[in-house]
């Protein structure tokens, strides 16, 4: 392990001049330990941890029985990690030595959906198939509390940072706030009027905010319920939603092609960014929330200035369509998986690939960089700038019905197709390894309405 001094993106070099590189009495600087460890989950399952200073496999995690894996997480401090099992079992185990520890307690009749590790580490959230949310002790797995009442299945759910409320969005077009000890419902959170998608609390917990299929996100106060506002402006479903950790803006991304970089105080749109191809598979702020990171309809990452909206720099190397993207927790790294089955590792200063980790024949679907420990973080308050640029309006485009794209894709003798016609000219045909990854969203168990999800960010 090493400690380094990490300011704006950059390692301090021992014998740095503070003042010369411009740090002042208000400015961030972080304390960090390295080395950073990636974690890549394939389609077909295994679960492998990568060292990023050389590129080596430490550990291939694989569940039992077929080896799907469907999500995967790392814990805060990166030493547990959480999977969840086509067949709804979720597992944890030790990043150190690839042992499994526990299964999360679960009723004989339901299936765990999804799982994601509070801020402290101690508590584990998520979702079951019999709509409703529990909590677990990361410890042990032991089911610590149950929610119920919502009346379809829940898509996501999260845990306040102070561990006191649990926050869950439905396809019911409600979210619902939750007393975590006691699973005694505090709100219900009614104002969309479509299922909702995502759910997500700001840095301090003094903020929550939706997104929705109604192509609206909106922003909610957590302690009383009430609605504050509603950011509008994309024209079809939203599926992504963050705080800047200063919680001065909300980045939004939709299923319209565009990321939206909102004002929180006046629900005002900032910036708005055209993906490539009119699609959006992953978008984030940096730790910093100075800039944020857009994975679209391409090979390449692009990572955009929060405050004007321009381009910084273009991360390539891929040679298929990026799927997901993330910063390290110290905001110098982003590593990408993409389906050509290989995940990468970039330098957010100079956006040169600092290491690519292939051996995979299946697309990785899912990627993030964990085991940083934060020893000191002074917040600092941003100002609100004027917005400064003129809005990209998209055009509305006609869907496509699911059922014929289903049959261009995967024909009825459930071979892919090699040439298939897009239902946009703005979209390009996938590539053999998507219609690959097509075919196994059908292996893994989702339904036809989590298949059409992954289907419309793929841009059908």
């Amino acid at each position: 392990l090493a400690l380094h001094l990490v300011f704006q993106s950059s390692v301090l070099d021992d014998g740095s001049r503070l003042l010369e590189l411009g740090v002042s009495s208000d400015s961030v600087i972080y304390l960090v330990r390295s080395p950073l460890e990636q974690l890549s989950r394939p389609l077909q399952g295994s679960v492998c941890i990568w060292q990023p200073h050389n590129g080596e496999a430490k550990h291939i995690v694989v569940a039992q029985h077929d080896g799907k894996v469907r999500s995967a997480a790392f814990s805060p401090c990166g030493e547990l990690l959480l999977t969840v099992r086509p067949e709804g079992i979720g597992e944890v185990w030790t990043v150190e030595t690839g042992g499994m520890l526990y299964c999360l307690d679960r009723p004989e009749h339901a299936k765990i959906l999804f799982g994601n590790f509070s801020r402290s580490g101690k508590l584990i959230v998520g979702a079951l198939d019999d709509m409703t949310a529990a909590v677990w002790c990361a410890q042990t797995g032991a089911c610590l509390q149950t929610f119920a009442g919502h009346g379809d299945v829940v898509k996501a759910a999260w845990l306040s940072p102070d561990e006191t409320i649990v926050a869950t969005a439905s396809r019911d077009w409600q979210g619902r706030l939750w007393d975590a000890k006691t699973g005694s419902l505090k709100k219900a959170l009614i104002g969309h009027v479509d299922a909702l998608t995502a759910i997500v609390f700001s840095a301090s917990g003094a903020l929550l905010a939706t997104a929705s299929m109604d192509s609206t996100a909106t922003l909610w106060n957590p302690q009383l319920g009430t609605l504050q506002r509603m950011f509008v402006g994309h024209s079809k479903a939203l599926h992504v939603v963050c705080f800047s950790p200063d919680e001065a803006y909300l980045l939004t991304a939709s299923f319209d092609g565009t990321v939206r970089l909102w004002n929180v105080s006046d629900a005002t749109t900032r910036l708005v960014v055209a993906a490539a191809s009119s699609v959006v598979a992953a978008a984030t702020f940096s730790p910093s929330g100075s800039s944020f990171l857009v994975a679209s309809g391409s090979e390449e990452l692009k990572l955009y200035s929060a405050e004007s909206g321009a381009l910084q720099k273009t991360l390539s190397g891929h040679a298929d369509w990026v799927r997901t993207a993330a910063f390290s927790p110290d905001g110098t790294l982003i590593t990408s998986a993409a389906y050509d089955g290989a995940a990468r590792i970039h330098s957010v200063a100079t956006g040169v690939c600092l290491q690519t980790l292939p051996g995979r024949t299946d697309a990785i679907i899912a990627g993030e960089a964990s085991k940083a420990a934060f020893f000191h973080r002074q917040r600092k308050e941003v100002p609100l700038p004027e917005p400064t640029n003129a809005e990209l309006r998209p055009t509305p485009t006609s869907r496509t019905p699911f059922s014929s794209v289903v049959s261009e894709v995967i024909p009825s003798n459930g071979a892919a197709s090699e040439t298939t016609t897009s239902p946009s000219s703005s979209v390009s045909p996938p590539s053999s390894t998507m219609k690959r990854g097509l075919l196994a969203l059908d292996a893994m168990g989702l339904t036809d309405k989590q298949v059409e999800q992954e289907l419309r960010l793929f841009g059908w």
